[in-house]
């Protein structure tokens, strides 16, 4: 069996084999594991960890249990499919940017550390980036995904939002040199690496459910490193030939075969 062209982890395997319902049989599971490279062992110690964790439980033993997901991570899954859908609606021309930049900030006393870091790892997550101490900046307007990300009252309590369309920084003024100065193209580019190497190489054909389930959860993977690093800046903010809005092109191509060919392929986030 050849090796995959990049590893996926434990984790990831079990997270794209829940159905549209949040469902999954152990059997298939295992399955694509091992096809993925990916012990029965390891598998299972992940699946122990992640019910410790309240995200899924477990109905029956071995390969003829099933496993379900906890309606937190539900709304994970969610929050994170919303995330790709933006980024494709962007790439179709289907979010345009107005030329505004929205601010947030922030000044939260050590007592309240946890509250402190909850924002810093929401606005982080968004894409937003660091200008000042306790300040970031977007060119999306965050407010409905930070509502989904953070307790409501850690919002209404520390978040101070601004808009301008007249940004400056040190070194920067034009809209893309400001984007380049706080989002480099580079680190961008580098996270897209996996993704290209797995689409550089055809799918073998034919393929069965479980070789399309593992090609699925390779580029699946792929992706979502990337968009782990990507700020999905408006187009407006990159040059017309930028990589990663091709990479996601030719992503959407091949998953779309992948559902005509397997149309119970599992929803992956």
């Amino acid at each position: 069996m050849k090796p995959p062209l990049i590893s996926v982890s434990a984790r990831t395997l079990i997270e794209g084999s829940f159905d549209a319902a949040g469902a999954a049989q152990l059997a298939a599971v295992y399955d694509v594991g091992l096809a993925l490279g990916i012990p029965e062992q390891t598998v299972r110690l992940t699946l122990r960890r992640m019910q410790s964790a309240g995200e899924l439980t477990q109905v029956g033993r071995g390969r003829a249990g099933r496993i379900e997901r906890t309606s937190d991570a539900r709304a994970r899954s969610r929050r994170d499919g919303a995330l790709v859908a933006f980024a494709f609606a962007q790439d179709a021309g289907a979010a345009p940017w107005d030329g505004a930049w929205h601010l947030y900030a922030f000044s939260v006393p050590e007592p309240a550390r946890a509250e402190r870091d909850a924002l810093r790892a929401a606005l982080t997550w968004l894409g937003a980036a660091p200008v000042v101490a306790g300040m970031y900046v977007s060119p999306h307007e965050l407010s409905e995904e930070l509502a989904g990300a953070v307790a409501p009252s850690i919002l209404d309590r520390w978040l101070v939002r601004g808009t301008t369309a007249d940004l400056a920084i040190p070194g920067a003024s034009t809209p893309r040199q400001i984007a380049e100065a706080l989002w480099p193209a580079e680190a961008t580019l580098a996270a897209y690496a996996p993704l290209a190497k797995v689409l550089a190489v055809p799918a073998a054909s034919p393929l069965d459910g479980v070789a399309a389930t593992a090609r699925a959860l390779q580029l699946s993977e792929g992706l979502d490193r990337a968009l782990a690093v990507d700020p999905l800046l408006p187009g407006e903010l990159r040059d017309s030939s930028w990589q990663p809005r091709r990479l996601r092109d030719a992503f959407a191509a091949e998953w779309a075969a992948l559902q005509r060919g397997w149309p119970a392929l599992p929803v992956f986030s």
